[in-house]
């Protein structure tokens, strides 16, 4: 049921998974929503994607239909040294229902961006591609594409991507991505490929994801589509084959084996399985001083504002949680320039603090052999046996996937009071 103080006419700029998800919660919630995309059509890409309790409480909330997706769950999560294969820690994924309130899955992008895509036209939404914009009139508002069409509306949502053009324009500020030195290879291998080798054949049977840590890498993969498939990403140190204008290409499975051939026999053998696949430069962003425009009639929501790092895998679960607290903040009965900036004010401190999390994680899964290798492995092995606040678990684990950005939304004048309880510093 609606409850929405007022209905505003929104136009949200890309159709990636934040811009739907936030299409989908302002329609439902009572508003009359358009997304725009540059994208002539939508077509099948990347490769798996986690969706953790504290995104999956919202999609299910909000009618997309998940039950019909196929998707395959983690039922432990275990870190491997890169040379032997000898384990780190083993931690199990059990009651996470339970636990946190909501189901975690591990799902291909293309079929969580379809399921969202059905949802968000089945609720009212009008999705428009081949629609690229190439001016912003924040006072109006209003966006104009290349083709001389004028969208307006009251209310303006940039959701388009880390190579925003919405964004420099809103702050006032270039604030250019950052190169992080990493890539991130995104493979996919038929499960059958690996049922047929009795040493790969458990990374099937027996699902978990699995982390292999090594010096400047570190391997994560699990199995989608109901064990269809077997995931893989590899985040490396880049060996400069990507361009600030050109950020993804395509890799190379010669390199990819020599690159691994050190590692220990099951990386070299998934590594000898793949076909083709693409490596995409990994970038982020400063903290930025603002997601909305003074006018108050435009907002920044997901990659636009804060791209996520792959370590922690939030980044789709972030831009979800953007969504939802701009669908509460809004449907407060207060001006639209409040409530923005409460939406503000909300979620900066929790996105800001994921992505520092991000940040410190690349550093922490590709340290070289060695006294601190050594260092981190026992203290990663006595967190999980006694006080499991590592990785996402305990604690943090909590603060992660427990975390309602409804609830948080609906706060409202208590927000501070919500966020500083969950241990996140306010200034």
């Amino acid at each position: 049921m609606p409850n929405a103080h007022r209905s505003l006419n929104v136009l949200v700029i890309g159709a990636g998974l934040g811009g739907l998800a936030a299409g989908l919660a302002l329609q439902t919630d009572g508003h009359k929503v358009t997304i725009i995309d540059s994208a002539p059509q939508f077509a099948e890409a990347g490769a798996g994607i986690r969706i953790p309790p504290n995104s999956s409480r919202l999609l299910i909330r909000w009618g997309v239909d998940l039950e019909r997706m196929k998707k395959s769950t983690s039922q432990r999560y275990h870190f491997i040294r890169w040379k032997d294969g000898d384990t780190i820690f083993n931690l199990p994924f059990n009651n996470i229902v339970e636990t946190h309130g909501a189901p975690y899955w591990l799902v291909h992008r293309a079929d969580l961006h379809a399921a969202l895509l059905d949802a968000t036209k089945k609720s009212g939404v009008q999705v428009l591609t081949n629609k690229t914009v190439v001016s912003y009139n924040f006072d109006t508002p209003s966006a104009t594409t290349k083709d001389g069409e004028t969208f307006t509306a009251d209310l303006i949502v940039g959701a388009d991507g880390i190579k925003s053009l919405c964004r420099p324009l809103l702050t006032g500020q270039p604030d250019i991505p950052r190169d992080t030195g990493d890539v991130a290879y995104r493979i996919l291998i038929p499960s059958e490929k690996l049922l047929a080798d009795p040493d790969l054949a458990h990374l099937i049977t027996d699902p978990c994801t699995t982390s292999w840590c090594g010096p400047d890498a570190h391997l994560v993969g699990y199995p989608i589509r109901n064990g269809e498939m077997y995931n893989i990403v590899v985040c490396a140190t880049s060996y400069n084959e990507t361009t600030d204008e050109v950020w993804v290409v395509k890799g190379d499975n010669s390199e990819l084996c020599n690159r691994f051939s050190t590692w220990e026999p099951k990386v070299q053998k998934l590594c000898a399985l793949t076909g083709e696949f693409m490596k995409w430069r990994l970038c982020d962003l400063p903290n930025l001083t603002r997601w909305t425009h003074p006018s108050g009639k435009a907002v920044l929501l997901g990659d636009s504002c804060h791209p996520m790092l792959p370590y922690l895998a939030q980044g789709a679960a972030q831009a979800f949680e953007d969504a939802a607290v701009l669908r509460e903040v809004l449907a407060q009965d207060v001006d639209m320039a409040k409530a923005l900036k409460q939406y503000e004010e909300i979620r900066m401190p929790r996105a800001s603090l994921v992505q520092a999390k991000t940040r410190e994680h690349q550093y922490i899964l590709h340290i070289d052999d060695g006294e601190e290798q050594q260092a981190r492995d026992k203290k990663l092995a006595l967190d999980a046996a006694e006080n499991p606040v590592f990785w996402g678990y305990g604690d943090r684990r909590k603060w992660l996937f427990s975390h309602d950005a409804e609830v948080i939304g609906k706060e409202g004048a208590n927000w501070r009071d919500a966020v500083v309880s969950e241990g996140v510093h306010v200034a």
